[in-house]
């Protein structure tokens, strides 16, 4: 049964940013995440921070990993719990990297 929660705010996750973003917390529900930047050799993932503290690449119901690592421009719909997200970037030599999440309201 997928997550219906009206969450019409947006969070911006990186900024101009080039290293792994600080973590943001969502209310839930439905998003679309937006990815746009150099990437320059990185990966860019969106990541939820576990039970345990520790931090997971988000899977979306079909088993694909929202990960990319070719961007100018990518977006991708995904449904949240209520958590703490961030953007990661691992590798390479990203520069003005900026990850958006939009809830659908």
């Amino acid at each position: 049964m997928p997550l219906r929660r009206a969450d019409d705010t947006s969070y911006t996750l990186l900024s101009n940013g080039s290293a792994t973003g600080a973590s943001v917390k969502v209310r839930g529900g439905e998003y679309t995440v937006f990815f746009e930047g150099t990437l320059g050799g990185a990966t860019v993932s969106l990541q939820i921070q576990t039970p345990s503290g520790g931090w997971s690449d988000i899977d979306v119901y079909t088993g694909a990993t929202i990960r990319y690592t070719t961007i100018p421009r990518a977006q991708t719909g995904v449904l949240l719990p209520a958590c703490d997200v961030r953007a990661a970037l691992t590798g390479g030599t990203p520069s003005g990297i900026n990850v958006t999440l939009v809830g659908a309201g």
